[in-house]
């Protein structure tokens, strides 16, 4: 796990959230069988007050078990916020955002 990535994640969660984002980023633990060792899955989510029953909900956003490509994610949001074109600088990134909106409908 690399701390520059977790710092780099914490640094734009706080941008977005300075800026009138409600967004979180959680992490959770599952044991792979197949890896044979425990597996830190992240994800980010926005949250948003429900008139109906009176409380705070969240939206998932974003799920994955690579760092970096929260990391990229994050920057993408920010990016959007301050309506700035999105950079297109990665191949990879771009198949893992497409891969992640047809699996969950987005």
């Amino acid at each position: 796990m690399s701390r520059n990535d977790i710092k780099l994640m914490q640094r734009l969660q706080s941008a977005i959230n300075s800026h009138g984002g409600r967004i979180t980023v959680n992490r959770q633990q599952f044991y792979s069988e197949k890896q044979q060792r425990p597996i830190n899955m992240y994800s980010v989510k926005e949250s948003y007050f429900d008139k109906e029953s009176e409380r705070t909900l969240y939206k998932e956003l974003f799920a994955s078990v690579s760092q970096i490509q929260i990391v990229l994610f994050l920057r993408d949001y920010w990016y959007s916020m301050q309506n700035i074109p999105i950079p297109r600088d990665n191949e990879l990134w771009e198949k893992a955002k497409q891969a992640y909106a047809e699996k969950h409908g987005g």
